[in-house]
């Protein structure tokens, strides 16, 4: 009879045996890519990343994907209070000590391959005698690859107010530093960024550096080549959100914090409505309003912006929830997200009262259709009320090779009751809002606010971050993140208890290990920690179709618009796709970075090393300068892994 020791040994061995076949017959970056093929492929795959050890666990608030395939997450002094232990008494004190680089020093890079990550340097938390905190900064990956961050906290204040930063980090990819490009004129604390078709990015919204929850109502604009910003005041200019007075309420409207804006084939800005904005900010939560903004550069590279009002939309302003231009396309999709208040504490332990009446969480897609397809000057929305399976806030939306989309991460409330299934979106003109609805194999982890989601170059999808809570630290670093809110004392260590009810002290190992085995006295639901420290990734069913994957063997690095271009390709098809998809940059349910461009294909010569020519974009304002990925996309649906091509302005 074989021992426990023995039987390990032996399965051991086969273990070893299976890996070098698979090794031998497809190399070892097909051995470690994909889960297990089983029954239920069909719905997708997950596979949990290795907890890093304690010294590299952080949250991450900002996720951005880079031209060498690692991922930069970084998140400052990362939504957390300061912990006071008075020889045993415990309170908590809103926000942390911004100016302490201790505090704000959480930067990390991933490395697919190896399935790692580690910390690296953060710029200081003082620069030009200012607070430089990259807490719900904005950021977007340049021509160059570098990534631009704007802004971010200022300072925090009593009662969940916070103020801007106005510093401007410069991430380096290929040397791996960071370096100062000065300062703004004024603080940003949620901003956006939108790239345009010459390289320059337009900065939106965010906080003010100097008066705590209001919004900046200006736009800055950056040149990298002159690396200058030209700083325009929106508060004066015709049909401007901020000279813009609404219908039904006696008030202006506004562009909020983290606007979902996106660019038209024309070159102008559509600025949705939708947004990430904060309770305690004064804004409408009235209007149904769309805007498209013109930008003008005259010889003497000065700046000038127009407006004219777009068409109105199905909801009004929904805050956390996502949005995205649709693949190969000049519509934009807005998905799920909080309606009637920006408050993220709506629906906690499922409690809805006291709220504006009608806030809910929405389950509707809307889709703006342009002027060449909806025959409108600036446009229409059209809106499908329930899309969604659950309603939906904190979501992200990935874009995938094959077009579809990956619907993923958030809860039925911001801050509560975690949605685990993705769904997968596959384009149907025949299904409402062009898109058919298929749920997914779960997530074992919860993701609410500040989680992340983007594609990487092998074609599968990194999931990351999450916070149900405020966690705590302590002077010397310790992170507490079994904390709930409490309405005596603001934050408390909760008793918590296993499914039965017995009482289970908190481990954080344990968690990971068992992620729905803790509950808190008084919620039905599993208890969520404050910050989600361990990382999984999604593999989508195309990667368990049929038959070889498909393998881009050379590539151009560099492509030119218009102009034409050749990859091989070994297990081609004869029905086949190129796309380019731009290297995502993703925070508060908003992927800045994300567009997917479709390749039009001269000719194919098949062959054991197959031969397809294609021609690049034209419309730089719809798919700018920067790095994308290359796919080659065969005719089931089965993606490549990425070659990284530059698209040179």
């Amino acid at each position: 009879m074989l021992t426990k020791k023995s039987k390990r040994t032996i399965i051991s061995i086969f273990v070893a045996f299976i890996l070098a076949v698979t090794l031998t017959i497809f190399g070892w970056e097909e051995a470690i890519a994909l889960p297990t093929v089983g029954p239920r492929t069909e719905m997708g795959a997950w596979k949990t990343i290795p907890l890093p050890p304690p010294e590299n666990r952080m949250q991450s608030v900002h996720t951005v994907v880079l031209p060498n395939g690692k991922v930069l997450s970084f998140n400052g002094s990362s939504f957390r209070n300061t912990l006071v232990n008075d020889n045993g008494k415990v309170s908590f004190i809103e926000g942390v000590n911004v100016t302490d680089n201790e505090v704000i020093n959480n930067t990390s890079l991933f490395n697919p391959k190896t399935e790692k990550f580690d910390r690296i340097s953060t710029p200081p938390a003082i620069e030009y005698g200012e607070t430089n905190d990259l807490f719900c900064s904005g950021h977007l990956q340049l021509a160059d690859g570098n990534v631009l961050v704007i802004g971010g906290t200022g300072r925090y204040y009593p009662g969940g107010a916070f103020t801007g930063s106005r510093q401007v980090n410069l991430y380096n990819w290929k040397t791996n530093t960071w370096s100062s490009l000065g300062q703004l004129k004024q603080g940003r604390w949620y901003p956006s960024l939108i790239p345009l078709a010459d390289g320059k990015i337009v900065i939106f919204s965010g906080l003010k550096l100097d008066a705590p929850n209001q919004i900046n109502p200006s736009l800055e604009i950056y040149d990298p080549k002159t690396q200058k910003f030209h700083f325009i005041d929106l508060t004066t200019i015709r049909n401007s959100p901020f000279n813009t007075k609404l219908k039904d309420v006696d008030s202006y409207d506004s562009i909020d914090l983290y606007p979902r804006v996106f660019p038209t084939s024309d070159g102008r800005l559509l600025i949705t409505g939708d947004d990430g904005g904060i309770a305690g900010v004064l804004v409408s939560q009235a209007s149904r309003k769309s805007y498209l903004m013109s930008i003008n550069e005259d010889v003497n590279g000065k700046f000038s912006v127009s407006f004219e009002v777009g068409p109105e939309r199905g909801e009004t302003s929904k805050a956390y929830g996502t949005a995205l231009q649709v693949p190969n396309s000049e519509d934009v999709l807005l998905i799920g997200g909080l309606v009637g208040t920006n408050d993220i504490n709506f629906g906690r332990l499922g409690n809805t009262q006291g709220f504006p009446p009608g806030s809910r969480v929405a389950t509707s897609l809307q889709r703006w259709i342009p002027p060449q397809k909806s025959g409108e000057k600036n446009g229409k929305w059209e809106i499908v009320s329930n899309f969604l399976n659950k309603p939906r806030a904190n979501l992200e939306t990935v874009i995938l090779p094959n077009k579809e989309l990956l619907v993923i991460n958030g809860g039925e409330y911001p801050e509560y009751k975690p949605v685990y299934e993705p769904l997968l979106l596959t384009p149907d003109s025949s299904a409402a809002g062009g898109y058919s609805t298929k749920s997914m194999n779960p997530a074992r982890l919860p993701r609410l606010y500040h989680n992340g989601a983007v594609l990487l170059p092998d074609a599968r999808v990194l999931v990351i971050g999450g916070n149900a809570n405020r966690a705590a630290r302590e002077k010397d670093g310790t992170v507490h993140v079994n904390i709930v809110r409490d309405s005596q004392t603001y934050y408390k260590f909760p008793t918590l208890t296993d499914k039965s009810g017995q009482e289970k002290e908190f481990n954080v190992e344990e968690y990971y290990e068992s992620p729905q085995s803790y509950f808190a006295q008084g919620d039905p639901e599993p208890f969520v920690p404050g910050e989600i420290w361990q990382a999984e990734i999604f593999s989508p069913p195309y990667l368990y179709k049929p038959g070889l994957r498909p393998q881009i063997l050379t590539a151009p690095e560099q492509l030119k618009y218009g102009e034409s271009g050749s990859i091989s390709v070994k297990n081609a098809t004869e029905k086949g796709s190129v796309v380019l998809v731009k290297l995502g940059a993703v925070t508060h349910s908003f992927d800045y970075g994300q567009r997917l461009a479709e390749l039009a294909i001269a000719n194919v010569v098949l062959g054991d090393e197959s031969t397809i020519n294609f021609n690049a974009p034209t419309n730089a304002n719809l798919y700018p300068p920067g790095y994308y990925m290359m796919f080659y996309v065969n005719e089931v649906g089965k993606p490549s892994r990425a070659k990284m091509v530059k698209i040179a302005a």
